[in-house]
């Protein structure tokens, strides 16, 4: 088959590229705004297009329409963004989504949407149940829930075409996805910006505090990244995953920040032979990433549906985060741990 993945160039895109073209069984054409994770990654079967899908309207209705799938990672994936700028997350996250929905309709071509965990918004039950769960925001106050929100809209909508018969899909919920190439590290002691690992990443490097915000009570489980690019390639292969959802997750992983802190310090230990002495620093939600933001526990993913096609992650919590603190060390220590 011939794919196109539009956010080919983000830390989801670029592992997924790199899965793809490895076995040499399908075309890959990967399209984003820049290119730099994907460096060392090349092979005969893929072709990279620089390019901004909010400017390039003809570019992307040629892509779609010369490809067998269309692979949508494109979105604004940072709380501050959410609070600082709701209407740009809703633009992009939304509206220009909706636009690649749109095309894959009128040229017959099957999408592969992924979406995002945080359309559960806050926890009712033991486990997030794809087909099942109720999804529950929060008031209009807090901003941050447009992201979630513009995601669980794009679903609604990709799920009405499917029950109209002219749209083929899948959709995937991600449950923080951890691995090599993860996003971009922050300035030492800097708040805001993206998600926890860049934080006390960025502070074991530099020997910044590392942020626990609302005392890091919250649990989150953690997903290897190569773990999720096997699950794509089931899902890519399997009739059964037509027009349906599901969660890429690992419930094994189940764990608070606070204790993903003492881990993360403890791998950094083991991998470079440093003490790890940084302070941890309690910090409120909208002190760290403004007014309009709020957080909450989150329970782990039923996977139970994504298991029955044959996939089950393979990688622990210690390995998942082992990987990605050892991608931003020094390239020596780096070499002899991939050694």
């Amino acid at each position: 088959m011939k794919l196109v993945i539009f956010g080919a160039g983000g830390f989801i895109g670029s592992n997924l590229v790199d899965h793809l073209i490895a076995d040499r069984t399908h075309t890959v054409v990967g399209m984003d705004i820049a290119d730099d994770k994907l460096e060392g990654i090349e092979g005969p079967n893929f072709t990279f297009v620089k390019g901004d899908v909010r400017k390039s309207d003809r570019l992307v209705e040629e892509l779609v329409r010369d490809s067998d799938v269309v692979v949508d990672l494109v979105a604004y994936a940072n709380p501050s963004i959410y609070v600082d700028t709701p209407l740009d997350v809703f633009e992009l996250n939304f509206l220009q989504n909706l636009k690649i929905v749109d095309l894959c309709v009128a040229h017959g071509k099957r999408l592969f949407q992924y979406s995002t965990s945080e359309v559960y918004g806050k926890p009712a039950g033991d486990a997030y149940v794809e087909d099942a769960s109720d999804l529950i925001l929060g008031p209009i106050s807090k901003q941050r829930w447009i992201y979630a929100c513009s995601k669980q809209l794009l679903e609604r909508i990709i799920h009405a075409h499917g029950l109209r018969g002219d749209l083929v899909h899948t959709i995937v919920r991600p449950f923080n996805f951890v691995g090599p190439r993860f996003d971009y590290l922050v300035p030492a002691g800097a708040t805001g910006g993206p998600r926890v690992f860049a934080h006390f990443m960025s502070a074991l490097l530099t020997g910044g505090p590392m942020y626990l915000v609302d005392g890091g009570e919250q649990h989150r489980a953690f997903t290897h990244i190569q773990d999720c690019n096997e699950a794509f390639t089931i899902l890519l292969e399997s009739p059964e995953a037509k027009n349906e959802i599901f969660n890429i997750g690992n419930p094994e992983t189940d764990i608070s920040i606070f204790d993903l802190a003492a881990l993360m310090k403890d791998i950094y230990r083991e991998l470079t032979g440093k003490e790890a002495d940084n302070e941890l620093r309690v910090i409120s939600g909208e002190e760290f990433y403004g007014s309009g933001y709020e957080d909450m526990d989150r329970v782990a993913p039923d996977i139970s549906k994504l298991s029955a096609l044959g996939w089950e992650p393979k990688r622990d919590l210690r390995t998942t985060f082992r990987d990605a603190i050892a991608f931003h060390l020094d390239p020596k220590v780096r070499a002899s741990i991939s050694g």
